[in-house]
């Protein structure tokens, strides 16, 4: 079993300060079009930008970027339990 937590950005009330991206680096970054910060493409659930699944070895960090972001516009759900199909 994997354990993961799901993540929501409001991208338009994002302000562009880069905390996540540094907080987060592997899980967020900023979108060169609209300057707002979004999920890596590989953390995103079905493509949206702005919703993904953090598995628990990178966890911390993103809670750590929700924690810190100023707009306060990461929310973070609940961890929920997958399974590995390895």
């Amino acid at each position: 079993m994997i354990f993961m937590i799901n993540v929501i950005i409001d991208r338009e009330g994002c302000i562009s300060c880069g905390q996540c991206w540094d907080a987060c680096p592997n899980f967020f970054e900023e979108n060169a079009e609209d300057g707002w910060s979004q999920i890596a493409k590989k953390f995103r659930i079905a493509g949206k930008p702005n919703e993904g699944v953090a598995f628990e070895d990178i966890e911390e960090c993103v809670k750590q970027a929700a924690e810190g972001c100023p707009a306060q516009v990461i929310h973070v759900g609940a961890p929920s339990v997958g399974f590995d199909l390895v």
